[in-house]
C-alpha cells in the first residue's frame, strides 16, 4: 500500500493541511479541479476560482487564524506581511496580543500557502476531478480521478461544501438556513491614499433594522463592502444592481472616507450570494478507514461571521498533530476526526443561535413590529460591547476574545447580567458611531429617489 496522503482541494483548508502534513513527515500531494492561480502575488490576490464561488466575496482572518499561522506556519505569515497583508488589532482596552486580524484577500492567503508548498516540493495536480475513493477491505488505498487511480493511504477531503466524497462518506447532523442574502463588491484605493480607519480590526460592521452592511480592509489598498438582507425581502432585491448598490453605500457615514471621489474605485461587479446554510456533518459509520473530511466538507457556517478560514486552519492543525509520528495513520486520523467533530460543535451551535437572533430581529423590523421584546431575548452583540469599552473594559475584552474566536461564546449568564447593568448607561451615553440609515432611506436610495 502507498504511504502517500492525498489532499482533495486547493483552498485554504486543503493547502494548509497539505503543508502541515508534509512538515509532519507525511508524503503528501494535492488534487484540485480548478486551474492553478497566477504566480504573481498581485494577480493571485485578485484571482477567483470557478469551483469556489465564495472567492468572489470578502474574507476576514480572525485572531485564531493569525495565532495558528504564527505558531505553526510562521513562514507563510511572514510572506503575507511582506506582500501587502496587514495586521490590524481590535481597538479595545485590555485586548490581548491575539486579538488581531490579518487584512488580506483570500487569493493572497492561498498564494502564500501555495508558495510554501512549492518551496517544500509538495506536488499539486490542477484540473483534476476526483470521482471517488479506491477502497479495499474497508480501507482507503487510493483516489479515483477521471484519468487514473492515485495510490494513497489517507485521503483528506477538503473539497468544500459540495464535495462528492463528503456526500458519500459523511452524514449530515444539522442543516439550518442562515437567513441572509448578501451582495458584495471589491474596490481599490487610489495610489497614495492612506487606508481610512476601520472600527473593529480589519472590518467596519453596521447593523441596521432589517439589513446590515460591512466594509472589509484587505491587502495592498484593496477593500470590499457587502450589504445583507433577508432572503424573502424582495424590496431590497435591487441591491444586486450596481447603481442602486452604490446609492445605498453612500448612506453609510463610516464608508464615505473609503468611497469618496478620488479614493476608492470599484474593481469588480456587485456579486450576490444566496442559498446560505449552516451545515454540520460527521463521518459516516460505514466510511472507509483513511477517509478524513475537513473544512467545509465537515462544517459550513454563515460567512457573515468570517469563521471559515479559522475553522479550517485549526482543523488542519488538529489533524497534523495527531498524525505526526503515528504508526497506524488511519486509526490516528479517525481519532483526529472525532476530536474535530467535538471541537466544531460549539462553534456551529453559536453561529446558528446568532443567525436565529438576527433573522428574528430583521423580520420584526421589516414587519414594523415592536422590537423591545425581541431585543430583550437576543444574545449580546459583540460590536456593541466593543463600542462600550469606556464603560466596561472587561466586557469589551470578552467581546474581543469572542470576535477573535479565542472564546466560543459571549452568551453566558454572567455576561448577560453585566450587559443588563450596562444597558441603562449606554442609553444615555453619546453614540460611539454614526447611526445606520433607516430602512425607508435604503428603499428610497434603491429607487433612485
Amino acid at each position: 500500500m502507498s504511504d502517500r496522503t492525498a489532499v482533495v482541494g486547493a483552498g485554504i483548508a486543503g493547502l494548509s493541511t497539505a503543508l502541515l502534513l508534509s512538515r509532519a513527515g507525511l508524503r503528501t500531494e494535492v488534487h484540485e479541479r480548478d486551474p492553478a492561480a497566477p504566480d504573481h502575488p498581485a494577480e493571485a490576490a485578485a484571482h477567483t476560482r470557478p469551483g469556489a464561488p465564495q472567492s468572489r466575496h470578502p474574507h476576514i482572518f480572525l485572531g485564531l487564524f493569525r495565532r495558528q499561522l504564527r505558531e505553526h506556519l510562521p513562514d507563510v505569515h511572514d510572506d503575507l506581511l511582506r506582500h501587502g497583508a496587514e495586521e490590524v488589532p481590535l481597538q479595545s482596552p485590555g485586548a490581548g496580543p491575539d486579538q488581531v486580524m490579518i487584512a488580506a484577500r483570500r487569493g493572497l492567503v492561498e498564494w502564500a500557502l501555495s508558495r510554501a508548498l512549492d518551496r517544500d516540493g509538495v506536488p499539486r495536480r490542477h484540473g483534476v476531478t476526483v470521482r471517488d475513493l479506491d477502497v479495499a477491505d474497508g480501507t482507503v488505498c487510493g483516489l479515483r480521478t477521471d484519468d487514473a487511480v492515485h495510490p494513497a493511504r489517507l485521503v483528506v477531503d477538503a473539497g468544500g461544501s459540495r464535495s462528492q466524497l463528503a456526500r458519500r462518506y459523511t452524514a449530515t447532523v444539522a442543516d439550518v438556513e442562515c437567513g441572509k442574502v448578501y451582495n458584495s463588491r471589491f474596490y481599490q484605493l487610489a495610489e497614495g491614499v492612506p487606508r481610512p480607519p476601520t472600527r473593529y480590526g480589519s472590518v467596519t460592521v453596521v447593523d441596521g433594522l432589517g439589513f446590515g452592511a460591512a466594509l472589509f480592509s484587505h491587502d495592498n489598498g484593496s477593500f470590499s463592502v457587502d450589504v445583507g438582507r433577508l432572503p424573502e425581502d424582495g424590496d431590497l432585491g435591487d441591491l444586486r444592481d450596481t447603481r442602486a448598490f452604490e446609492r445605498v453605500l453612500a448612506l453609510f457615514p463610516d464608508f464615505r472616507p473609503w468611497l469618496r471621489p478620488g479614493a476608492g474605485t470599484p474593481v469588480s461587479e456587485v456579486v450576490p450570494m444566496a442559498g446560505l446554510r449552516n451545515v454540520l456533518r460527521v463521518l459516516s459509520p460505514d466510511a472507509p478507514r483513511g477517509y478524513v473530511p475537513l473544512g467545509d466538507a465537515l462544517c459550513v457556517t454563515d460567512p457573515t461571521f468570517g469563521r471559515g478560514a479559522s475553522l479550517a486552519l485549526a482543523q488542519a492543525v488538529i489533524l497534523s498533530q495527531a498524525l505526526a509520528g503515528a504508526e497506524d495513520l488511519p486509526r490516528a486520523a479517525l481519532r483526529a476526526t472525532r476530536d474535530t467533530e467535538a471541537w466544531l460543535r460549539p462553534w456551529f451551535d453559536d453561529v446558528v443561535a446568532q443567525d436565529t437572533a438576527r433573522t428574528t430581529l430583521w423580520r420584526a423590523a421589516v414587519a414594523d413590529e415592536p422590537l423591545e421584546a425581541v431585543l430583550a431575548q437576543l444574545p449580546p452583540n459583540p460590536f456593541t460591547l466593543l463600542d462600550a469599552a469606556p464603560h466596561d473594559p472587561e466586557l469589551a475584552d470578552a467581546a474581543g476574545r469572542y470576535v477573535s474566536m479565542l472564546d466560543t461564546t459571549l452568551d453566558t449568564p454572567d455576561l448577560r447580567q453585566r450587559v443588563a447593568r450596562l444597558v441603562p448607561l449606554l442609553m444615555t451615553a453619546a453614540p460611539a458611531a454614526a447611526p445606520p440609515p433607516s430602512r425607508s432611506e435604503v428603499l428610497k436610495a434603491l429607487a433612485g429617489d
